[in-house]
């Protein structure tokens, strides 16, 4: 069975098509392993910023158009359930913080993180609001307290498991790596299948 680091973030739309895709590569025997960054912290440190510091939108407008209009194309092609999030650039931090210290404890996915990409990309909820977190927390049967914990130490944890993920080379999300290969998009995930 090979292993496959799968890097993600909640607020990432391409993150979620991903993560409707999994079966490509469940089933050729691979064996996921979720890894939470933050797209916030690795686009700052591609730059030299501080990793939690405001930034202007790093796409230029004819690349933004594409962006967008790609993710529609996608959802045409692959028939994934979608809907433009509520608000229009998900705030995902905190959530992405629990999963950081889930990640911790061992557990790389649960209900959790399903509940999370549903609540933004089909429900167009805000996974930046306490109710919808302890409604996901829930989903996964999981300690309610992880919200407190995860302003406390998540945003720390978080922040270096992205800094090791950039060490690494990873520079967006979803990107899969297959021992020292890495796999950049939801697109890649045929290639990364046949190689399995």
């Amino acid at each position: 069975m090979t292993a496959i680091d799968f890097y993600y973030d909640f607020r990432s739309p391409f993150a979620y098509f991903a993560t409707r895709r999994m079966g490509l590569l469940l089933d050729k025997g691979a064996r996921i392993r979720w890894r939470p960054v933050s797209v916030s912290v690795l686009l700052n440190l591609q730059v030299d910023e501080a990793p939690w510091a405001e930034r202007e939108d790093p796409l230029c407008p004819p690349k933004r158009a594409h962006f967008m209009a790609d993710i529609f194309r996608l959802i045409e092609y692959w028939k994934i359930p979608f809907a433009m999030p509520s608000p229009p650039i998900p705030v995902c931090d905190e959530a992405m913080a629990i999963a950081a210290l889930l990640e911790r404890e061992g557990i790389s996915r649960s209900g959790f993180h399903d509940a999370v990409f549903e609540a933004v990309w089909q429900e167009q909820e805000d996974a930046a609001d306490p109710e919808v977190l302890r409604a996901c927390l829930a989903a996964g049967s999981h300690d309610p307290a992880l919200q407190e914990a995860a302003s406390r130490e998540g945003l720390d944890l978080l922040t270096a498991k992205t800094r090791a993920a950039y060490d690494q080379g990873v520079f967006g999300v979803p990107t899969f790596v297959v021992g020292d290969d890495l796999y950049f998009g939801a697109d890649r995930m045929e290639m990364l299948a046949a190689r399995l």
